[in-house]
């Protein structure tokens, strides 16, 4: 009986499928890592910028507001811009605007997050590939001994368990990452949109008392 560490174990007896499941890992995780970063508070809607630009549009300075805007790199940023230079629009035509511009940010956030959904499918699929090679190479050995000897059936076993237990243990953090990025880039979805009516409602009533 052998004390090797199960990812050694993995490597030298789960067969070929076991490197494109850890292919799969290696690029779910720099997908993940990716998301991470990018829908950070700091990139979608820095309360300290928030603040400035609210400021900004309360006491009228829109070409100013505009500038802030201009100069800021978070995605509320270019949604506020859209809102702020369409300011002789009717409500509506702004709100539309909002709307176009709201949902071109988001989908550029849910970019990649459909390859890492898939990710944790193939994860499986070749976990399971590589179960059928195992077996494959099981019925090999039997069809081709009259006394089938047990340790001569051990690489197939192991091909077979091995790489079904790493496609799961590769699959199902990457459908946790996959549901969380998900649900992250919904709630950002609905932040942006509450504070774009905010900002909507304080140009126009700003237009209006004009």
């Amino acid at each position: 009986m052998t004390n090797e560490p199960f990812i050694v174990s993995i490597l030298s007896k789960g067969g070929f499928f076991v490197y494109p499941i850890l292919a799969c890992s290696i690029v779910a995780l720099a997908i993940f890592l990716k998301k991470l970063f990018l829908t950070k508070n700091s990139n979608i809607l820095p309360s300290l910028f928030l603040n400035k630009l609210n400021s900004l549009v309360s006491v009228g300075k829109i070409s100013e507001a505009i500038s802030l805007c201009k100069n800021s790199s978070n995605v509320y940023s270019n949604i506020a811009e859209s809102i702020l230079s369409s300011r002789s629009k009717t409500r509506r035509e702004i709100e539309k605007i909002a709307e176009d511009e709201g949902a071109r940010q988001v989908f550029l956030l849910s970019q990649s997050n459909e390859l890492l959904g898939s990710l944790s499918n193939i994860s499986t699929l070749l976990g399971l590939l590589g179960t059928i090679s195992g077996m494959i190479t099981v019925f090999q050995v039997i069809s081709t001994q009259t006394v089938v000897d047990p340790p001569s059936l051990a690489g197939g076993i192991s091909e077979a368990l091995y790489t079904t237990a790493l496609g799961l243990i590769v699959a199902i953090p990457i459908f946790v990452g996959y549901k969380f990025i998900n649900n992250k880039v919904s709630e950002i979805s609905n932040k942006l949109q509450e504070e774009a009516l905010k900002l909507i409602s304080e140009l126009v009533r700003f237009t209006e008392s004009k």
